[in-house]
């Protein structure tokens, strides 16, 4: 019986570590605009992911910083578990305090594109069955900003 148990459990244990491919980060689907301020302004970013790996997961941790063309944002965190679907696109929530004071100095100009160019870096930490694995988050891309924010932009054409 002792046998019996101890293949068991090595049985599970060899599937539970299946090789563990990191999700791809595929962009920002949209951001909403949280409590507005004068020294800081929330907002939520719907990270947009792809897990490659045939089973599903869950996301327990997650932080990093944003900068939007070159101009740093702020950090990030997300504050919640979320389900991780199985070969499938899934949104990743994204707590960022954006510093109201250094944006309006350093640069207005920013929000007056029809595009910015956004850099995501920082670490997660994802896994299931009690194994988890951190993984680094890296994107650098162009974003529609009317997209983005859910409303048009005027063009400087």
């Amino acid at each position: 019986m002792k046998y019996f148990v101890a293949i068991l459990l090595s049985s599970f244990l060899l599937v539970s570590c299946h090789h563990f491919k990191e999700p791809e980060l595929k962009g920002i689907d949209k951001v909403n605009i949280g409590k507005i301020g004068f020294s800081e302004t929330k907002v939520v970013l719907h990270m947009k992911y792809f897990n490659p790996n045939h089973f599903s997961a869950k996301l327990k941790e997650a932080e990093g910083d944003a900068w939007m063309d070159s101009l740093y944002l702020g950090h990030f965190r997300v504050d919640s578990t979320v389900f991780v679907p199985a070969k499938s696109d899934f949104i990743v929530p994204v707590n960022l305090g954006i510093d109201m004071k250094y944006l309006i100095k350093h640069s207005l100009s920013v929000f007056v594109n029809e595009e910015a160019n956004i850099k995501i870096t920082g670490t997660a930490r994802a896994g299931r069955n009690g194994f988890y694995k951190t993984f680094p988050l890296k994107y650098n891309g162009k974003q529609n900003l009317a997209k983005l924010f859910g409303q048009p932009f005027e063009s400087n054409d």
